[in-house]
């Protein structure tokens, strides 16, 4: 594995695990007033776009002129993360009648953790791509040099 790629690896990890406790709290708080769904919806918004930019400027180190460009594709990704996560609560409510906000919140920390592997590749291999190419033809030059 190249260096690269374990920065991006762990870094993604980094800005991923405070997103998910800032979800997780955000999604908390707002099940006291909204349906699990809503809650989720809006938690995973507001992470989102925190979670994109973070990774735009600290994991894969992308410059300011993509930002826009990056949040909408960030979006795209959005939706299927919020499809999976939703989808665990609605069977999480198929399987439990009436399952307690803890056992919501564990599902939401499995989903979310599966959703995260998803976004990292998406990420890497699609809204990235330009840089990951750029960082990887770099090392690769710097090996041959050696």
């Amino acid at each position: 594995m190249n260096r690269a790629l374990v920065r991006q690896v762990v870094r993604f990890g980094l800005v991923g695990s405070l997103c998910v406790l800032l979800q997780i709290a955000l999604y908390a708080l707002l099940r006291t007033w909204l349906p699990p769904l809503v809650s989720n919806l809006a938690a995973l918004l507001v992470c989102t776009v925190l979670n994109t930019e973070a990774n735009r400027r600290f994991t894969f180190e992308a410059g300011r002129g993509s930002a826009g460009r990056t949040q909408l594709q960030g979006l795209l990704v959005f939706a299927a993360y919020y499809l999976l996560t939703s989808g665990a609560l609605l069977l999480l409510d198929v399987v439990v009648a009436t399952p307690p906000r803890r056992l919501e919140l564990a599902v939401l920390v499995v989903s979310s953790a599966a959703g995260t592997i998803g976004r990292f590749v998406v990420l890497r291999l699609w809204v990235f791509h330009r840089r990951v190419l750029a960082e990887e033809n770099a090392a690769f030059s710097v090996k041959e040099d050696t």
